[in-house]
């Protein structure tokens, strides 16, 4: 990149150029450069991948770099609450099949969303009480869920703390 920004200085000092021409500049240059001179560009890449490598590694290694894969749910977990848009969809979804029996499962929702719009706050206020009771009740469930699955480092953790 520095020699780039050079040439770009060089070239045109008050004007600001294109990168495609400045990367066709460079590219010409490239081609006209002996081994010795492309040596210490050769030398430069080489120190910079070496960095990298001691960075990935100080990082974690090759596996810390590459995505992280979602943890998977316990099956015996509790269900997560609804929100009261579920609540509402589930209740009219079977009324949106039958009054657009074409319609694929993309357009039911965008259909049940704009009626989702289209209520008025008291229409909503049911389907909201009935999302807070659903948390509710998925709040008392983890609790339940944690206290009887808890991790072996946790379970050592308390029984320290009891001591």
């Amino acid at each position: 990149m520095e020699v780039r920004e050079r040439l770009a200085q060089e070239e045109y000092p008050d004007e600001s150029v294109q990168v495609t021409e400045i990367s066709k500049r460079c590219s010409d240059k490239w081609k006209t450069m002996s081994d010795d001179e492309k040596k210490r560009f050769f030398e430069l890449a080489q120190k910079d991948a070496e960095r990298y490598q001691a960075e990935v590694q100080a990082y974690g290694g090759e596996d810390a770099v590459k995505k992280k894969r979602r943890q998977k749910k316990d099956p015996n977990a509790p269900k997560k609450a609804l929100s009261a848009f579920f609540f509402f969809s589930n209740e009219k979804r079977s009324m949106v099949q039958q009054e657009h029996p074409e319609f694929k499962v993309g357009q039911i929702a965008q259909e049940l969303g704009k009626y989702w719009k289209a209520l008025t706050d008291e229409q909503r206020q049911v389907y909201e009480r009935r999302a807070a009771e659903d948390k509710a009740r998925y709040d008392e469930e983890m609790r339940i869920f944690r206290q009887q699955n808890v991790p072996v480092g946790t379970a050592l953790l308390q029984v320290m703390h009891q001591v």
